[in-house]
C-alpha cells in the first residue's frame, strides 16, 4: 500500500513534540474507551474524530480538532480524514469516513488500508469513503488544493493542476 508523507506546513511538525499520537483503536471497546478517557461530546449519538492509518495498518484516533501529524506521531500514514463513529446503546459503528486531511493529502485510493484496518474491529462501515477528496499541489505557486467537481485549478493562482497525485 502506498505511504503518505506528512506535506503540509512545516510548523505543524512541532506538535509532535507535545501532542501524544493518537489512541490505537482495534475494537469497539476501544472507541468507547477513548469517548470517556478524552471527554468527547456526543451530538446525535456521534462523534467525529481525526484519523490516521499507520505502516502497519492499525487505525489511531484524536480529538476532531487536532492535526493529522500530530495523531501520526510525524510519521507515514496509509491514509488519514475524518471518521464519524455512531454509538448506541453501548454498540459502535462507522457512519462517515473521508480522506479529508490537507497534512498528508491522502489519495481515495487509500480506501484498501482503512478497509483493512476496520475489518478487524467486527463493525459495521462503509464500503468506501462518504466523500473522496483529490489533493494536488500547485507546480506554480506550491498551494494545496482540493479538486472539486474535476476542476483542475489552483485556487490561489489560476495555475492549470496536474491530473496525477504530485505530492512526492
Amino acid at each position: 500500500m502506498k505511504r503518505f508523507k506528512y506535506v503540509g506546513p512545516a510548523d505543524l511538525v512541532e506538535l509532535v513534540k507535545t501532542i501524544p499520537k493518537g489512541k490505537n483503536i482495534n475494537s469497539f471497546l476501544d472507541v468507547l474507551d477513548w469517548v470517556t478517557e478524552s471527554e468527547q461530546s456526543l451530538a446525535n449519538g456521534e462523534v467525529v474524530a481525526t484519523y490516521i492509518i499507520d505502516t502497519g495498518c492499525n487505525l489511531l484516533v484524536a480529538d476532531r480538532h487536532s492535526e493529522h501529524v500530530a495523531c501520526a506521531g510525524g510519521e507515514e500514514v496509509l491514509s488519514a480524514g475524518e471518521i464519524t463513529f455512531k454509538i448506541d446503546s453501548g454498540t459502535v459503528s462507522v457512519s462517515e469516513i473521508t480522506n479529508q486531511s490537507t497534512g498528508y493529502c491522502p489519495e481515495p485510493s487509500s480506501w484498501k488500508a482503512v478497509n483493512s484496518a476496520i475489518r478487524k474491529m467486527g463493525i459495521i462501515y462503509p464500503s468506501g469513503f462518504c466523500r473522496d477528496f483529490i489533493f494536488r499541489k500547485c507546480e506554480n505557486c506550491g498551494a494545496i488544493n482540493i479538486v472539486k467537481e474535476e476542476w483542475y485549478v489552483c485556487a490561489e493562482c489560476d495555475s492549470d493542476l496536474p491530473k496525477n497525485w504530485n505530492f512526492g
